[in-house]
């Protein structure tokens, strides 16, 4: 086409395409041209897409601009460039895109005039939005908050621009499937979750059996989210010898000119098409045309594939094939159209394998710094969002665009970060800097926007003209024992600090705050002086007490330097407390004790815990009120990675978990030096290895569980040696060689030894083959006893029972080879962490999920202190600000609902997106917690009026009453109606029902 017609087309799609409105309006199906599609036929659905990693092995600027090319021959621009332009020069081409956090880069870049022109493309179906994303999230190591929340941000971006819904799940790179990813995109809408990877055993077997799609039902407690699922035949790559980008033989169809091969290349493609096709079961089969940041030259893809359409579909009787260009919507119509009765699969698809010996499972703790960072800033995010829409009663300016846009920088980071090579910690040493930074930036403009909001909600119930708005600031390196906002206390200065709750429930939970000095004081803007006690540690001083906050709001506790002639009148001085040595390092008792063999004792009113007298390790856990002791005990251990051996050349790397031999090696060979500190709020024993090796048991007053503080690496390798650094617990538990793992912080997985559910398992790798994800719950239950061990976490890790009443849980991991598998980097990471656990053991016979389900999210979303100063003594302090902040009408939700998301749409005014959880699985043995809850949402709050709320899907762009799913046939013949739990209590539409583990989402209008 020259230049001239090239401009007239252009002009001719303004004229047509000048009018779409972006804003709320939904797509025309009926402009969509109808595939062609035979029935007598095998229908080739050709799929051209690129897949575009959101940072790999360059970051996500260099990715799209194009930039550091010598690492990856990459630019996304440039595709989306190209690839609109094929799509102009011929209307049966089609091209699906995924990853939003690049696409809406290159949209904000356009003119207007094109952006109509592709609004006209999405219209008539040539580009379609696949899975809408921001990223093609990871499924292993991303919190359900997170998944869900950057879901959100593509799918609005494409709402409010295109008026379009994506209805295919398109995750054809994650390195494994979890249940509650299959059960997001059931309860989003989407008629189809298409995969890429599986176990290559599961996968064999499958393609024997054309079993290679199904009815997902992963869920017990939400069955109704079930969704279709369809692995592809060969990953999402084309098929080898048709990339026509990458120097494959183009098809050349002239026979007046040499090396003509048209007819020759048409049969080479029916070969893999038929090939392709016997694995499934009607006569549509899915083809992939493209792989990682294709279509970069679009026009050397589309011009060969235009050629082989042709051909093949011009001799329908030499070929038996019908060519079509496709998208997986499309292709999922023809399948569900073709009337199949689908089997029904109910586990995950944890762990991926690809060979015998390659199992990704070293990626669960890959870079765990980064991990507990991500989760640091999820906690955050909600913070702020919570506060934003709250504080709307005083501070009408908390929905303006420039503090909604201040949380739309965090929210677009935490989106990237949830991608399958960012979280999860196979990207390579530069990227995961950039990640690092990023989340940075967003954590500062939070803080930023944190400190307006707060100070304005300080001085909200005060007239005096006078009252000056606190400057609040933060110490993000609480975990570290350093926070300099505490600093003006060794200057006489008081401390107030505001402790939030994210939380939907009144907490009473300790908080600890490194102080400069020791003597001080502890005052509630609600309960005057309280009990405090400061900790003596290696010259370091930590104040603990305990803090009561409401949902959704903070309270005040004014800390105030004091010496003994300035007390003020009723206040309580702050106990100190120096650690006791009771055995220095290489097993020297210091301490008096009876014998030797005498335990030491930690307890309180619930929990009695004995501690080995000659290295500080935990021996059991006593529950005081049914007497029963549990015998536990804990060490850390070592696996050696593969370099590769005569058995294969497989290393342990960033993705695979593969070590030497199944025998791990004592971590700690020295015995450490353990100190107790004893006191009213918590009592602790601290052993002391190194810098590098640190451990905090600590048993806090008012807890029914034991809190673990571990400080791990960096991992010496100077014996030339990476190392997998793993925790153990051992307890005398009978659990039939059973335990149980979250998946994404949501429902419980059965895991058993060397099993599979859903196919039979030849154990090659028995170490690395029963490692599986854990992001936030991991137990063992011994049924005999009715006890269950569980641990809670603050990041994602690598879980396993190798042995009967065992649970490891790897910490950290540092590998000094690369594993093969793209990244071009070892997984050699000198980092450092401060990792945080809970151990709860405790009955499973009645109210079981809470012992550990508030105590997780407690964990994932901790207290959150925010710092200012004063002069004045805390009586005048607390009369000049307003203390106390509880914007919900009552101490807590009713049990078991949690405000799961409460955010502006940055949209519109007086619009806020609120989705409400029932904590609760549905479990087989938890009878009491798992309970159908009825709210009214009108009562929720105290601080806005709700005026009305229209149900959503689960990224609230579309009215669940506008959502249609395709349905399916199953085995079982069980059809569940996704709208089936969605009924509301009263005409007024405020009245909602909450099932187990359901999460419902609304679009509300408040005053």
């Amino acid at each position: 086409m020259d230049i001239k017609k090239f401009f007239i087309f252009i002009f001719c799609f303004l004229l047509i395409f000048n009018e779409i409105n972006a804003k709320k309006t939904k797509i025309n199906d009926n402009k969509k041209s109808k595939p062609n599609l035979s029935s007598t036929l095998l229908n080739v659905h050709i799929v051209a897409h690129t897949h575009d990693d959101v940072g790999w092995l360059k970051t996500v600027d260099e990715y799209y601009y194009g930039s550091n090319m010598s690492i990856a021959f990459a630019g996304v621009q440039y595709t989306l460039d190209t690839a609109i332009t094929c799509l102009l020069a011929n209307p049966d081409r089609k091209f699906i895109y995924v990853e939003i956090a690049f696409f809406q880069r290159w949209w904000n870049e356009q003119t207007t005039a094109m952006q109509n022109i592709v609004k006209g493309l999405v219209e008539s179906g040539q580009l379609e939005f696949i899975n809408g994303g921001y990223c093609m999230n990871d499924e292993a190591t991303t919190y359900y908050d997170d998944t869900i929340d950057q879901m959100t941000l593509g799918h609005q971006f494409l709402w409010e621009n295109f008026g379009v819904m994506p209805k295919i799940g398109w995750h054809i790179d994650p390195f494994g499937h979890s249940a509650t990813q299959a059960r997001i995109f059931g309860q989003l809408g989407f008629d189809a979750f298409i995969i890429g990877r599986m176990d290559y055993q599961d996968k064999e077997g499958r393609l024997q059996n054309k079993q290679m799609e199904f009815m997902w039902r992963s869920t017990q407690s939400t069955p109704e989210n079930q969704v279709f699922t369809s692995v592809l035949r060969a990953m999402y790559c084309t098929p080898d010898g048709f990339n026509f980008e990458q120097g494959d033989d183009p098809i050349q169809d002239d026979p007046n000119l040499f090396d003509y091969n048209v007819e020759s290349r048409a049969e080479e493609f029916t070969q893999v098409a038929l090939e392709y096709a016997s694995h499934y079961r009607t006569n549509n089969v899915l083809i992939p045309f493209g792989c990682d940041f294709a279509y970069l030259n679009a026009q050397m893809y589309y011009k060969n594939i235009d050629k082989l359409i042709y051909h093949i579909n011009s001799n329908p009787d030499k070929y038996g094939l019908n060519l079509l260009y496709s998208t997986p919507s499309i292709y999922i119509d023809a399948v569900n159209a073709a009337n199949v009765v689908w089997d029904v699969k109910t586990d995950d698809l944890f762990p991926y394998a690809d060979d015998a010996y390659s199992y990704w499972t070293g990626y669960f703790v890959s870079r765990p710094a980064l991990k507990g960072y991500v989760r640091q800033n999820n906690a955050l995010l909600h913070v702020v969002e919570q506060m934003l829409v709250t504080s709307s009663n005083v501070m009408p300016s908390s929905k303006s665009g420039q503090l909604v846009e201040d949380i739309v920088i965090m929210r677009e980071v935490m989106g990237i970060a949830q991608h399958h090579d960012a979280v999860s910690g196979t990207e390579q040493q530069h990227v995961a800097d950039d990640y690092a930074e990023r989340l940075s930036i967003g954590n500062s403009a939070s803080l930023e926007t944190i400190n307006t909001v707060v100070g304005a909600l300080l001085t909200s119930g005060n007239s005096k003209l006078s009252t000056q708005t606190p400057t609040i600031t933060f110490c993000p390196l609480l975990n570290q024992s350093i926070c300099p906002a505490t600093d003006p206390l060794s200057s006489g200065t008081s401390v107030p600090v505001l402790i939030y709750n994210s939380l939907s429930w009144t907490r009473n939970e300790p908080v600890r705050i490194p102080i400069p000095i020791a003597n001080v004081t502890v005052t509630s803007s609600s309960n005057g002086s309280i009990p405090s006690q400061v900790n003596q540690i290696n010259g370091t001083y930590i104040l603990e007490f305990l803090a009561t906050v409401s949902p959704l709001g903070y309270t005040t506790y004014i800390i105030t330097p004091t010496s003994s002639d300035t007390v003020e009148p009723d206040s309580i001085p702050a106990t100190i407390i120096q650690d006791e040595i009771v055995i220095a390092g290489g097993g020297e008792i210091v301490e008096n004790v009876s014998s030797f063999n005498d335990p030491i004792i930690l307890e309180n009113d619930f929990i009695r815990v004995e501690f080995s007298s000659q290295d500080g390790s935990i021996l059991s856990i006593t529950n005081k009120s049914s007497e029963i002791t549990t015998s536990i005990t804990q060490e850390y251990i070592w696996y050696n990675p593969s370099i590769g051996n005569n058995a294969s050349s497989q290393c342990s790397g960033a993705y695979i978990f593969r070590p030497v031999e199944d025998f791990a090696y004592p971590y700690n060979n020295a015995t450490p030096s353990v100190s107790i500190i004893r006191g009213e709020v918590s009592s602790s024993i601290r052993r002391f290895w190194s810098n590098e090796m640190v451990q905090t048991f600590r048993l806090y007053s008012n807890a029914d569980h034991l809190e673990i503080e571990e400080i791990i690496g960096p991992i010496d390798i100077s014996d030339g040696i990476g190392k997998e650094v793993v925790s153990r617990y051992t307890t005398s538990f009978a659990t039939d060689q059973t335990w149980y793992t979250d998946s994404q912080g949501m429902e419980m997985q059965k895991r058993i030894t060397n099993y599979r559910p859903s196919w039979n398992l030849t154990v090659v790798q028995p170490t690395s083959g029963n490692y599986v994800p854990v992001n936030a719950i991991a137990y063992i239950q011994d049924p005999d006893q009715a006890l269950q061990l569980t641990i809670v976490t603050d990041r994602s890790r690598g879980c396993a029972s190798l042995r009967d009443g065992q649970l490891d849980m790897m910490m950290h991991r540092r590998t000094l080879r690369d594993d093969g598998r793209g990244v071009g980097q070892p997984m050699n990471e000198s980092t450092q962490i401060v990792t945080t656990s809970k151990l709860i053991i405790h009955d499973i016979r009645s109210y079981a999920q809470s012992h550990y389900r508030p105590a997780a999210l407690a964990l994932s979303h901790p207290l959150f202190p925010m710092f200012t100063t004063t002069q004045q003594s805390s009586n005048y302090w607390n009369s000049q600000y307003q203390g106390v902040y509880s914007p919900l009408t009552s101490p807590s939700l009713p049990n078991g609902l949690k405000i799961q998301t409460l955010q502006w749409l940055d949209n519109q005014d007086n619009t806020i997106l609120l989705r409400i959880e029932n904590i609760y699985q549905i479990d087989g043995q938890d009878s009491q917690d798992p309970q159908t809850i009825t709210l009214d949402l009108s009562t929720i709050f105290s601080t806005i009026t709700i005026t009305s709320a229209t149900e959503m899907n689960l990224t609230g762009v579309q009215k669940l009453s506008n959502l249609s799913r395709l349905q399916w046939k199953t085995v079982d013949g069980i059809n569940y109606d996704h709208t089936s739990k969605q009924s509301t209590k009263d005409s007024n539409n405020l009245v909602f029902t909450f099932s187990p583990m359901q999460i419902r989402t609304f679009i509300i209008t408040t005053n």
